[in-house]
């Protein structure tokens, strides 16, 4: 295998893909029209989207139990030549992580994650992080595992993808390099502060580049010298928008590795997540980077 130069750290679990109707009340149930099982997690969507692409990529974080749901995860896994998860762990009598996926009929999701009260996570070590130019985080679980892996990144001369980050304060901050960071979630954290204020915010307290996604709305890209442009998405019909941030973080690190600029390396993750929306279930269906190209056209 060749020498991965990413390592996706973070969620790993065996998602329920449930398509409904609508969502279940007490006075009304809601109808499933499809489902199935595939792996998920944010550090997991991302590392199977890149090595589908042709990278190497090195994954951990959440360990799996050495269960049913576990194998079928491993399995899916070793169909991937060049994605290295030897440093994902199995433990007996440990439960592996699960998420049921409810997808509504125009696209948008809602999740149940199962205990994770029990989580459990092999913490990045410098092994880990041998070869490594991106560590690419997620902030699905426990701060302390990623701010101890943002900290031996950044000491080990790994630049440092994260999302989620909406507080100036946040202990993560200080070692990253790139920001991203949904508005909608950012207006439902704080419904009076202006998302694209906030972003700025948190650019000069890190001083890191941040990216801010809004659905169908522009992306805005700050980079680390305080310039400011914007991507328009292209119009997709999403079928499931479950993952898009996580492919988009894929489809950013590409543009990365490739020695693009991170405003053009945006352009590739705004590319790929929309390729991610017309699909059901995130890794379900891998998309071939022909069809990303193809998008890259649209953005």
């Amino acid at each position: 295998m060749a020498d991965a130069r990413i390592l996706c750290y973070g969620e790993i679990d065996l998602d329920i893909y449930l398509a409904l109707d609508r969502l279940p009340t007490r006075a009304l149930s809601a109808w499933v029209s499809g489902e199935f099982e595939n792996v998920g997690g944010a550090a997991a969507n991302s590392a199977l989207w890149l090595a589908n692409w042709g990278l190497p990529i090195r994954l951990a974080g959440h360990d799996l139990g050495a269960d049913g749901p576990g194998a079928a995860v491993l399995e899916v896994f070793a169909r991937h030549p060049l994605l290295d998860a030897r440093f994902v762990a199995e433990h007996p009598g440990y439960r592996t992580p699960r998420c049921q996926c409810l997808v509504l009929p125009d696209g948008e999701r809602s999740f149940i994650s199962h205990w994770l009260d029990d989580l459990r996570m092999t913490p990045v070590t410098e092994t880990m992080l041998d070869g490594i130019d991106w560590i690419n985080l997620d902030m699905s679980g426990p701060d302390e595992p990623r701010v101890q892996a943002a900290r031996l990144a950044s000491a080990s001369g790994v630049s440092v993808l994260v999302n989620d980050i909406y507080r100036a304060d946040h202990a993560l901050l200080p070692f990253v390099d790139v920001l991203v960071m949904s508005a909608a979630v950012a207006r439902s954290k704080a419904p009076a502060v202006d998302p694209l204020g906030l972003a700025a915010q948190l650019g000069a307290a890190g001083d890191c580049a941040v990216i801010v996604t809004d659905s169908s709305a522009p992306v805005t890209i700050f980079t680390d010298d305080g310039a400011r442009s914007q991507i328009m998405p292209p119009a997709v019909d999403a079928l499931d928008t479950t993952g898009a941030g996580d492919v988009f973080k894929a489809g950013l690190l590409y543009g990365l590795l490739s020695g693009l600029p991170l405003p053009e390396a945006a352009r590739w993750g705004v590319a790929a997540g929309s390729v991610c929306c017309q699909y059901a279930g995130t890794t379900q269906t891998l998309a071939p980077l022909t069809e990303v190209r193809a998008m890259l056209g649209q953005c």
